[in-house]
């Protein structure tokens, strides 16, 4: 089963560009373990250079495309920087990976390595036709001596956690057909229960909540075609839409966020006891992503 969010893979064609925003600005560090700096680890799959960016118990991932006519690098191209992929961590790759072309999903890179690998990690990855317009990546760590080790955490300022990775699509049944009915994960049924889901007036979309470890795929569906969320669909089609990063203390991390000149979206929205406070950063400040920022109250 998938038990939580390993990464959101993102895109870029300036790694300098990419640490300034999500080191300096952000406050995030990176795993050099894995990645080393300054150019971190080149994967020859696809001819990347990748930053390992623990936040929480998931990552950031970002990808330098070094190979304009590899799949990266088109991608790059046709769409410019921003979020390419989600990937879930396994628990038992192959039983995943079974389940998924069993439901009719199309593997575009059947499982590295073998069962009985001693440590490392195992990846796999499902076409974006197959995943509402984004693509799947599958990874599980290996165990070493029987222990499978722990994924580092970590934070930037008062940003603890990857709250949730948004993605929008037409409709609830499809929806619940990926993420539900496929990938197994629960929904969120106090704060978005079936069949409507939980309402944003803001901009006029009913949302689910997908349950994966401590963070969550919240899905978007607009009811109208002004909205922003709706004109995102019309323009691009289904697929990730924003990444959110819950904040300890949201008017410190606005404030230096600001400060840095990051673009806010509007002020923090207040809220009622039990309720939560969010603001947003244009996807201009953020090389391509909208970021949003949320605090339970």
């Amino acid at each position: 089963m998938f038990t939580r969010l390993h990464h959101l893979g993102l895109v870029v064609g300036d790694l300098e560009a990419a640490k300034s925003l999500w080191l300096d600005t952000y406050g995030f560090s990176v795993d050099e373990e894995r990645s080393p700096l300054p150019d971190g680890r080149n994967v020859q799959l696809d001819n990347v250079n990748i930053l390992d960016i623990p936040v929480g118990e998931s990552e950031l991932e970002i990808n330098m495309a070094n190979d304009p006519n590899s799949g990266t690098g088109k991608f790059l191209e046709r769409r410019g920087a921003g979020p390419h992929h989600i990937c879930l961590y396994s628990d038992d790759m192959d039983a995943d990976v079974k389940r998924l072309i069993d439901a009719g999903q199309q593997i575009v890179v059947p499982p590295t390595g073998s069962a009985d690998q001693e440590g490392g990690s195992r990846v796999a990855f499902a076409h974006p036709k197959s995943n509402l317009g984004f693509l799947l990546e599958i990874w599980q760590n290996m165990p070493v001596n029987g222990i499978v080790p722990e994924p580092p955490r970590g934070k930037g300022g008062s940003l603890t956690y990857v709250h949730h990775v948004g993605v929008v699509c037409n409709n609830f049944e499809e929806a619940l057909a990926l993420f539900r009915d496929t990938y197994g994960l629960k929904i969120d049924d106090v704060k978005t229960p079936l069949p409507d889901g939980r309402f944003a007036e803001s901009d006029n979309v009913k949302i689910l909540e997908f349950l994966v470890g401590e963070s969550r795929i919240e899905v978007s569906v607009p009811q109208d075609e002004t909205s922003g969320t709706a004109k995102f669909l019309a323009n691009r089609g289904s697929g990730i839409h924003h990444v959110c990063f819950y904040s300890e203390d949201i008017e410190s991390d606005v404030a230096r966020l600001n400060t840095a000149g990051l673009v806010q979206i509007g002020e923090v929205t207040g809220a009622d006891e039990g309720g939560s406070r969010v603001t947003f950063y244009h996807p201009k400040s953020n090389m391509g992503i909208l970021v949003e920022l949320w605090q339970d109250v």
